[in-house]
């Protein structure tokens, strides 16, 4: 199924995984699906590619994903306040923001401490008690808290509860103020 672990744990699995392939008189296409740092990007390709040139063999394909949405990569081709982004060792995409939001090239998701908490095996057992009374009877105690008709002016909580999130966005996209920011600011009294 896979492996959760340290670095050295996800580059000896892919490692064995392709040895195996190497070792049989077949061809084979190998795919690994990665959720971890963009730094190990660098590390797996290397011992990747290592291998594959000291066997030979041009009939063993690898595909490593690192699945990200397309908002959250950095490309070469991006800039930030900081000038053009450089990203290790001469790669043209990684998973990550530039920057932004307690985010970076370094880490991305994965550093997230919370991120960090899931595992397979966890996501497994969840899957498994959906569509199951007694399973979800088992979850229900991590459903969120309903906020019912609970209002922030005049506005739902959950909706109130979007706004900043919203002036962030849009910050981070043009790197102004939205007018609805600027309009609630200065609309206040004792501005």
């Amino acid at each position: 199924m896979g492996v959760v672990g340290s670095t050295s744990n996800i580059l000896d699995f892919i490692a064995e995984k392709l040895n195996d392939a190497l070792a049989a008189p077949r061809p084979e296409r190998l795919q690994f699906v990665l959720g971890t740092e963009a730094g190990m990007i660098t590390s797996i390709v290397r011992k990747v590619q290592g291998l594959l040139q000291k066997s030979g063999r041009r009939d063993v394909e690898v595909e490593i994903v690192f699945p990200v949405a397309s908002s959250s990569i950095t490309t070469d081709r991006q800039t930030t306040s900081g000038g053009p982004v450089q990203l290790p060792g001469g790669l043209a995409v990684v998973p990550g923001p530039a920057s932004g939001e307690g985010c970076s090239l370094e880490g991305g998701c994965a550093a997230c401490p919370y991120m960090k908490m899931n595992t397979l095996a966890a996501l497994s057992t969840v899957c498994e008690r959906i569509g199951s009374p007694a399973g979800e009877a088992t979850l229900e105690r991590y459903r969120p808290r309903s906020y019912g008709d609970e209002r922030v002016g005049g506005r739902s909580l959950a909706s109130a509860g979007c706004v900043p999130i919203l002036h962030m966005r849009h910050f981070q996209k043009n790197s102004a103020f939205s007018p609805q920011l600027l309009q609630d600011i200065t609309s206040r009294e004792g501005h």
